[in-house]
């Protein structure tokens, strides 16, 4: 028995062996900075066909800002036809092409050179071909791409016979938690591949259409594969005529929307029509995922599909899920058919506090710090926005210091006064992050009140948009604002994320958390002001700002709307989507090369403080909440942790979770949170003071319904000639 077993394991051996022929090996540190690359010569490879695979076996050493690996033609005269240069990074042990062609063509006529920089070339190995179909193909190897860590360059030799109204299809596997393929010309900048761009991605391709503007650019300079979590493994070009694929899709259902609570079982249908003439086998692949990606399960059928535009739907379901958020990646016959994000009982979601000992106090201390600060508010009226119901103002006032110490910050907002002497509600709009507008880039012009548009609910609040410290007003100059004021502004936090990463004194958050704390300040100042009917609103990061002054200010906010809300649950965040993650680990990487010292741990210890879901445990005002189950920005599973958490009674709290939306709202998401505002409304534009029959004469505050505002003390008091007793 075991003369058997181990003549069995000699001829698998013997058999993968065979495959596999090495052509070199060694130890040579390669670094074409100083002439020093492996020649191989011709008579190598005179076997060699097209489908063999070239394998490289190298040591990472990474002495370098861009490690690649180059495979060079024998006469250095450029890359092997077709490909390009692979980026390496830590960990990598091998490099793999599939030879095309014009690679076997180069290699039996020149030989070749193992070039590049970053590495210690260990072996060459050819390894035979499988036989399979390469006439679309003009590279085919695997390209590890990180987060935005790793690129792999495919030459413009390779493009030489693309046309205009082929398809450019891109292949990959391995995808992880927030995979997206950037497609870049390599030129000075690397800009977008004209045309194609970036993409979120799912199944096993990605098509686009090669223009005319295309075709110039890959015939120049070939292209850059770029992105996040995914390894890129071929570059093909298609003729339309030779794509023959069914049609495909799957919709939304109602009632649950991808939402699925209680005891409801995860269903999808997939509809498939077959526009030819003959029958078609269609194999239909439904896998699961969470949304960091790790699998989960798998479902699969083949169905039979009459032709002539037969349309054929089957049922896909996935059983045993916990709650969470999912992700489902549906193929027929290898094509995409949908991938998507769904939702199982989103709102018992676990995004467990992870709050430092010294939590409170660190807010406590940075309020006390503000309370120092006066205000020091000027307002400069915009006429051309104002009307004879609300003036509109551009307010400049005094927030806390970018530290412990120094000069105020001046931050700016617009303000809307309303002109009846009367007290008004108090509405605060919270910003997002300020992404359309960086030095150098474009811009956006500011969100300006405009009361001449106001509707009749809109002219019944106080209302002011606060530009956070270095974002939105406070970075634009004159030109780039429409209030007419003649002030330039710019921005001197640079990335604001990024701004004193690491330091809880000096950090960007600290500042622009306590900026939402001075807008209520501003407005608690305000004769026309109702601190009992205070609401605020925020998208993105906006949401971020309306969590984090809900939680810390000293005001009750009668009730708030953060939607697709930033700044929550670091530690998942960064392992489903790219940003702002990329940004916090260059920053760490940065300390750390500068001789400091920061782990993953004292990252996310760091971050704690700022976190949305720590945040929110002191909230208990009423809570709506408006979430895109595709968002790729701010993750449906970060942005419900706030929402999740906070303390808020379950009757107060109300969710609305739009199915195919990315990071963006509903339309009518002004109209519900104002709708559900309302609700929570009381009625005090008419307080009357009445006098105290007490003797100390003191004068106590009741509404129209008779309710006291404030806690009088014992005894008697008279309102609209009736007595009230207080025991």
């Amino acid at each position: 028995m075991k003369k058997s077993l181990l003549l069995i394991t000699l001829i698998v051996l013997t058999a993968l062996t065979a495959k596999a022929r090495n052509i070199w090996n060694g130890s040579e540190t390669i670094d074409w900075n100083k002439g020093k690359g492996v020649q191989i010569a011709s008579d190598k490879f005179a076997d060699v066909r097209e489908g063999d695979q070239l394998v490289f076996g190298i040591v990472f050493t990474g002495n370098t800002d861009w490690p690649q690996l180059a495979p060079t033609k024998g006469d250095w005269s450029g890359n092997l036809t077709g490909t390009g240069n692979t980026a390496l990074a830590a960990g990598m042990t091998e490099v793999k092409y599939v030879l095309l062609k014009g690679m076997v063509t180069d290699l039996k006529a020149t030989g070749l050179v193992v070039a590049g920089v970053g590495f210690t070339l260990i072996s060459v190995d050819i390894v035979e071909g499988d036989g399979g179909d390469y006439s679309h193909a003009v590279w085919i190897g695997e390209c590890k791409i990180g987060n935005w860590t790793g690129y792999q360059h495919v030459g413009k030799s390779a493009f030489n016979n693309a046309v205009v109204g082929q398809k450019l299809r891109v292949k990959f596997k391995d995808l992880g938690a927030g995979a997206y393929l950037s497609l870049r010309n390599p030129v000075d900048g690397w800009p977008d591949l004209s045309g194609a761009g970036g993409v979120y991605i799912s199944g096993s391709y990605q098509q686009f259409d090669i223009t005319a503007a295309m075709l110039s650019e890959l015939k120049a300079n070939g292209l850059v594969i770029s992105g996040v979590n995914f390894t890129a493994t071929a570059v093909e070009l298609w003729n339309a005529n030779d794509i023959k694929q069914l049609k495909l899709s799957v919709p939304v259902t109602a009632p649950q929307n991808w939402v699925f609570e209680g005891s409801d079982v995860p269903t999808f249908y997939v509809s498939i029509t077959n526009p030819y003439s003959t029958t078609v086998e269609a194999r239909i692949v439904m896998e699961v995922s969470t949304d960091k990606m790790a699998f989960v399960t798998s479902v699969s059928k083949t169905v039979s599909v009459q032709g002539n535009n037969a349309q054929r739907t089957e049922k896909m379901t996935a059983e045993g899920l916990t709650p969470g958020i999912y992700h489902a990646t549906i193929t027929v016959n290898d094509d995409l058919a949908r991938g998507f994000s769904f939702a199982v009982r989103p709102t018992e979601i676990v995004s467990a506090p992870d709050k430092q000992r010294d939590f409170d106090s660190y807010w406590t201390a940075a309020k006390k710090q503000l309370a120092a600060v006066p205000i020091n508010a000027t307002l400069t009226e915009i006429p051309a926005k104002s009307s004879a119901k609300r003036k509109v103002y551009l307010v400049e006032m005094q927030s806390i210091a970018d530290g412990l110490s120094g000069a105020p910050v001046i931050i700016r907002g617009y303000y809307a006064e309303p002109q009846d002497g009367k007290k008004h509600p108090v509405l605060i709009h919270f910003q997002g992050y300020d992404s359309e507008y960086r030095p150098g880039g474009d811009s956006a012009t500011p969100w300006c009140i405009n009361a001449n548009w106001d509707s009749e609910e809109a002219a019944d609040f106080a209302e002011f948009i606060l530009s956070n410290r270095g974002q939105s007003v406070n970075n634009r100059p004159a030109s780039g604002r429409d209030d007419g004021i003649q002030k330039d502004f710019a921005n001197i936090y640079g990335d604001w994320f990024a701004y004193e990463f690491g330091n809880k004194d000096k950090y960007y958050y600290r500042g622009a958390y306590m900026d939402c704390l001075r807008a209520i300040d501003f407005m608690a100042s305000r004769t026309t002001s109702d601190m009992q009917n205070l609401f605020a609103e925020g998208q993105s990061q906006g949401g971020a700002f309306t969590v984090a002054a809900a939680a810390l200010s000293d005001y009750k906010f009668s009730a708030i709307a953060p939607a697709i809300t930033f700044m929550g649950d670091f530690p998942d965040y960064f392992d489903i989507v790219s940003w702002p993650g990329h940004v916090a680990k260059s920053c760490q990487a940065a300390i750390n090369k500068n001789g400091g010292s920061m782990t993953d741990a004292d990252m996310y210890a760091f971050l704690s403080y700022y976190d949305t879901k720590n945040l929110a445990t002191s909230i208990t005002s009423p809570y709506i909440t408006s979430i895109g189950l595709q968002d790729n920005v701010c993750p449906p599973h970060t942005n419900i942790a706030p929402y999740n958490n906070a303390a808020t009674t379950a009757d107060d709290k109300n969710i609305i979770i739009n199915p195919e939306l990315q990071h963006a709202t509903n339309t009518d998401w002004y109209e519900t949170y104002m709708t559900f505002f309302k609700k929570y409304m009381k009625n005090t534009t008419g307080i009357k003071e009445v006098e105290s029959q007490k003797e100390d004469g003191r004068k106590h505050s009741f509404d129209l319904q008779g309710r006291q505002v404030e806690q009088p003390a014992r005894g008697l008091y008279i309102k609209n000639g009736r007595k009230y007793v207080v025991r």
